[in-house]
């Protein structure tokens, strides 16, 4: 519980955390899909890159966001380090469901959709399997912390 204090207390940096998001997706692309895990901002869990379009702004945003495979699908909490607060990319998410992920290496046009019920729970049993202190940062968010599944679109001739 103490280390999910600590990585709440981040979320203070509230101009700070963003710009860190940013520069990891950058990284993360631009490896070519030899990183596929953060050992410093996830925990060594697999991450990939996720870019939405704001919705207010309309400017595309990307961040780093631990994921969970889901069939041909990809889950993602939206933890934002136990803030009391949704991340942003949640809330741009609830507006525009279409996004992209990089992800080992390649990049991949998603629809969003929240996880409801029984899949959504599911979905965050997986997580606290994978790494316990997800459950500590789950209990510290005073919210009920949303789960999303990014379903690979699948177009014509693809």
């Amino acid at each position: 519980m103490a280390l999910a204090r600590f990585l709440r207390s981040l979320t203070r940096f509230r101009r700070l955390q963003p710009m860190v998001g940013r520069i990891h997706a950058v990284v993360l692309r631009r490896s070519g899909g030899r990183i596929r895990r953060s050992r410093i901002l996830a925990g060594g869990q697999p991450v990939l890159a996720l870019t939405t379009t704001g919705r207010r702004s309309g400017a595309t945003r990307t961040t780093v966001v631990a994921y969970l495979q889901h069939a041909d699908a990809y889950a993602v909490g939206a933890l934002n380090l136990g803030s009391d607060r949704d991340p942003a990319w949640c809330l741009n998410l609830r507006s525009i469901p279409h996004a992209w992920i990089a992800v080992n290496g390649e990049r991949k046009a998603v629809l969003a959709r929240e996880a409801t019920g029984t899949e959504a729970e599911a979905l965050w049993r997986g997580f606290i399997e994978r790494l316990p202190a997800t459950a500590n940062s789950r209990a510290l968010a005073q919210r009920a912390v949303p789960m999303f599944v990014l379903d690979p679109v699948v177009r014509d001739g693809a």
